[in-house]
């Protein structure tokens, strides 16, 4: 027994469970039955197996076969055939091998990112015997994802190496086949790009605050994006905003199609500012060949739009490099003409566009970059024609301001009173049916002002206006009064020391839309 230690020490200390188990069964094994105290008061597995392996290194030689015919019948029984047969091969369970624990090891990083233990994969590992009841309470008390992930594959580390193919097929049986990916190279789901987990965690609070869960969720199931899992977490949260903080860290875990589905779904379900808030603007363009007038414009077109798919697809002309540094690029060409999307890096990008388009210099850009190649075929120059209501649609569909929306929830309490939800009201607004009935279901007048003004939170900012004119013109003007001066730019005063000559300090006092009011008893200034 000695021997086969000091010869696998390494290899034991790395593979042995230490399982609260395998440490009962030993309390009765002679000469190691007196150090279970302290091999239990260690901290770590690994603690755990070197001051076990130091015990069995110290049983006398005479007692050496009946503790290790003893040792190995406790490991056979808690499932460890795998490191029994270190001593006494009577299986083919072999220890994890080199090539897996490598794969495992130098994935774990990347597995803590899109693993999700809860999804039903600790449950399956735990009904295959992969894992045992005691790890998997291991894993569940760790508090965060990456947490219980770490624990699961240090867990799995430990394991037999036909336990890696049951890992990988129940990756793939509980819908994480980007997961398995990472570890196979095999299939076709691949995980959520780095450059969309980017956008998820920086627009993360805007987004929070403009989704209204319970319209997305039906689709989202359907879809196959969330299975009934990750509906309980969402639905178990109290508050709106808590729901989407669970959706988001859901969403940032699948794989790039269940986002791509994501996005469809907001687009699809009332939630197009947010799908632009994470996506950035897109406009949709049209192109025109002006050519020589013995041309086929419409076969020169086809030609034109094949050459242009091709070459965005490939980045292989210079309109990309040169549309990059203003955060624009090309989403799609289409059929219809020639149509091209641009997709803007954010509003400031969607300025550039609309300047290059409106001085001609978008033209000349496309002119340049596909003339040379369909000169001698007739083409003289591209022309775009954009319609101004794709940018105004873009602009539409900007987010609540943190202003207006403050201003919204802030009310909420002054206008229990003072505001009345009526049908007149409802039909006045750009609000969904499901929207609509979420306001009407609330039982008390009180609860369905709260309701609305939440809702219309988490619309775009245009919706912020449309409520004001709205209440106005059902005679609710006290009420829109109220919101405006919430909304309202508080006046600034500033005072700056311009010159100070002979002990004399001259002051500029700056104020801000002066305008005083008074609503409720209350004077103020917007």
């Amino acid at each position: 027994m000695q021997q086969v230690i000091k010869n696998n020490y390494s290899t034991l200390l790395r593979c042995l469970e230490p399982s609260n188990e395998l440490l009962e069964e030993l309390q009765s094994v002679a000469c190691v039955e007196d150090r279970m105290s302290s091999i239990k008061q260690q901290k770590t597995q690994n603690d755990k197996n070197d001051a076990l392996l130091v015990a069995l290194l110290e049983v006398p030689d005479d007692q050496q076969q009946s503790v290790m015919d003893d040792f190995v019948a406790a490991l056979r029984s808690c499932g460890q055939d795998y490191v029994a047969n270190i001593f006494r091969k009577d299986s083919d369970k072999v220890l994890m091998s080199d090539k897996h624990r490598k794969m495992l090891i130098e994935k774990t990083d990347e597995l803590c990112m899109f693993l999700d233990p809860e999804n039903g994969l600790l449950n399956k590992l735990l009904s295959s015997e992969v894992i045992t009841v005691g790890d998997c309470m291991k894993i569940r008390n760790k508090y965060r994802f990456h947490e219980m992930t770490r624990e699961l594959i240090s867990t799995i580390l430990r394991k037999s190496n036909d336990t890696f193919q049951t890992f990988i097929k129940t990756l793939n049986e509980t819908g994480q086949n980007h997961v398995s990916y990472i570890l196979t190279g095999r299939g076709d789901s691949r995980p959520l790009s780095e450059d969309y987990r980017e956008r998820l965690k920086s627009k993360r609070a805007a987004v929070v605050r403009s989704i209204y869960p319970e319209i997305l969720m039906p689709t989202l199931i359907s879809k196959g994006v969330f299975t009934s899992h990750d509906q309980q977490r969402v639905e178990s949260r109290q508050t709106n905003d808590e729901k989407n903080v669970v959706m988001l860290d859901l969403i940032a875990r699948k794989s790039q199609a269940a986002f791509d589905d994501f996005i469809d779904t907001l687009q699809r379900r009332y939630h197009e500012h947010v799908a632009q808030e994470l996506m950035g603007p897109e406009i949709s363009t049209e192109i025109e060949a002006i050519v020589n007038a013995d041309v086929d414009v419409r076969c020169l077109e086809a030609q034109l739009r094949e050459n242009m798919e091709q070459s965005f697809e490939n980045d292989e002309n210079d309109v990309v490099e040169l549309l990059a540094p203003e955060g624009i690029s090309v989403s799609q060409v289409l059929d219809g003409s020639i149509i091209v999307k641009f997709r803007c890096k954010d509003y400031a990008a969607l300025e550039s566009l609309k300047e290059l388009y409106s001085s001609r210099k978008l033209d000349q850009l496309f002119t340049d970059a596909f003339r040379p190649e369909f000169a001698d075929k007739g083409l003289r120059y591209l022309r775009f024609s954009i319609a101004d209501e794709e940018f105004q649609r873009c602009r539409y569909r900007k987010l609540m301001t943190s202003v207006h929306r403050k201003a919204l929830l802030s009310s909420a309490e002054k206008l229990v009173d003072k505001m009345t939800v009526s049908s007149d009201l409802l039909n006045k607004l750009s609000l969904c049916k499901q929207r609509k009935k979420a306001v009407k279901d609330e039982e008390t007048d009180e609860q369905q002002v709260k309701m609305l003004l939440d809702i219309v939170s988490r619309q775009p900012d245009a919706a912020f206006r449309q409520l004001l004119e709205a209440l106005d013109d059902t005679q609710q003007t006290e009420a829109a009064d109220y919101i405006r001066m919430c909304g309202s730019v508080k006046v600034t005063l500033t005072e700056n020391v311009l010159t100070q000559e002979s002990g004399t300090v001259h002051l500029l006092i700056c104020f801000r839309h002066i305008f005083c009011r008074n609503i409720y008893g209350l004077t103020y200034i917007l």
